[in-house]
């Protein structure tokens, strides 16, 4: 019930509005979004890194109609970038791409959304910032890996994320150990193509863990299960992996005790910040993608 009734208040732009602007809305807001702007989410960033945590930064847009919408959401990850270098920040802050934005569904069968891809690879790298593809569909997860092989080739930084649900990302694993992956849990499918069973999927993100954990890449662990994260702690010892070789991500204002533990450790955290005017949808997307974790922050913008 919980989750129908987060879509329907989605839906409802001018009570997300209201959420975002009435003084405790406010508060318990900017506990887990980074803000409708730049000039809002930067400053966040900056703490965090004085703090000793990395950040990740997704700019929110709204799903793309068009051409015209797809170039303006790539003018807006560019702007992105630029602002991350400019502050000083490209060191510990990381730009979430989704092709879904660039155009990927519109241009199927075309190369618009890959070119898009590609010049935001060239001035991620031209300016120091490392990118890492989001997944929104995991449907169409092998054609944007696609998209990524020639960039790697090439030598920019360019991380991508794989959802230990599907069927094919431990083979993916495999072939992309050495470079920069991030694993997730993966919402629920009822494809063939997907694991059933949340225990399933839980196995397979181990196997893929492991995987990474042998590669020469920098893995990053995405997930608010605590016993996982434990197994992914285990192994790092066990394969020998440096604290910093690897790192464990979380969403802004979840699992703050854990994240604090893990960072006393030693280990690398990154924080996943969410931002833009379009943050309260994200949120209930985001319901979908980690349910124990952005689940209880969404219920906390609720009434009663």
């Amino acid at each position: 019930m919980i989750r129908e009734a987060l879509a329907s208040v989605a839906r409802n732009e001018s009570l997300g509005g209201v959420l975002g602007r009435t003084p405790v809305a406010r508060d318990l807001v900017s506990r887990v979004v980074g803000g409708e702007s730049l000039d809002e989410v930067l400053p966040l960033v900056s703490d965090l890194a004085d703090r000793g945590y990395f950040a990740a930064l997704e700019r929110v847009a709204p799903d793309v109609q068009s051409g015209v919408e797809a170039q303006e959401a790539a003018a807006g990850y560019a702007e992105v970038i630029d602002a991350v270098a400019a502050s000083g920040l490209a060191g510990v802050a990381e730009v979430v791409l989704f092709p879904e934005s660039l155009g990927q569904v519109l241009d199927r069968g075309a190369d618009t959304a890959y070119e898009r891809l590609d010049a935001l690879a060239a001035q991620g790298s031209a300016t120091g910032v490392p990118l890492r593809l989001g997944i929104a569909d995991p449907t169409d997860l092998a054609e944007a890996l696609t998209w990524v092989d020639p960039l790697l080739a090439r030598g920019d930084d360019l991380g991508v994320t794989l959802p230990a649900i599907l069927r094919s990302t431990e083979a993916d694993c495999v072939r992309l150990a050495d470079h920069r992956v991030r694993l997730v849990k993966g919402a629920r499918g009822d494809g063939t193509e997907t694991y059933r069973q949340p225990i399933e999927t839980d196995k397979a993100f181990v196997r893929c863990a492991k995987t990474l954990l042998q590669g020469g890449g920098e893995p990053s662990f995405a997930t608010h299960d605590t016993r996982l994260i434990e197994i992914v702690e285990s192994l790092a010892d066990r394969y020998g992996r440096a604290p910093h070789s690897f790192e464990f991500a979380f969403y802004l204002g979840r699992q703050t005790g854990q994240q604090e533990r893990l960072l006393a450790a030693g280990h690398r955290v990154r924080v996943y910040v969410p931002f833009g005017p379009r943050w309260f949808e994200r949120l209930v997307g985001g319901l979908a993608e980690q349910p124990g974790g952005i689940g209880g922050a969404l219920r906390s913008l609720l009434p009663g």
